[in-house]
């Protein structure tokens, strides 16, 4: 409600950190509709959640708090983005467990394992709305 109420290319930054897991996919669309429509041309969006990838984040913390609806895949929030007119960014994998928690090895099957239990627990979309809307508006 507070967003809509807010003018037109208004914001230089809409961001929602560990929110939109909680909250059902209509919200999810409108939130980044009107994110989209208040951003100024040039403005950035960040939506921060916990990451899937990670199996144990995606088998087991999500699910820490009873309030998570779904663990949301980095691809379905960048999709979102792009879908509600805003230019994504490569997606940031961020809070890794800590250095020393990876299983020992150097081969790729052991790279790979590490990767999908030790990488990030959460990730960030990043998007941008089109600077070219400045000249379009």
């Amino acid at each position: 409600a507070w967003l809509r109420a807010q003018p037109e290319g208004s914001a230089l930054a809409v961001t929602a950190f560990h929110l939109m897991e909680h909250v059902p996919f209509a919200v999810r669309l409108a939130l980044t509709q009107e994110a989209a429509r208040v951003l100024r041309p040039g403005g950035v969006l960040i939506y921060e959640t916990p990451n899937p990838e990670n199996v144990w984040v995606g088998t087991h913390t999500f699910y820490h708090d009873p309030t998570h609806t779904q663990p949301l895949t980095p691809d379905s929030l960048a999709f979102l983005a792009e879908y509600c007119g805003l230019q994504p960014a490569p997606v940031l994998r961020l809070h890794p467990y800590p250095a020393g928690s990876e299983v020992p090895g150097d081969d790729a099957l052991t790279a790979r394992v590490n990767g999908m239990t030790c990488g990030a627990q959460d990730f960030a979309v990043v998007a941008y709305k089109p600077a070219a809307a400045l000249q379009a508006g």
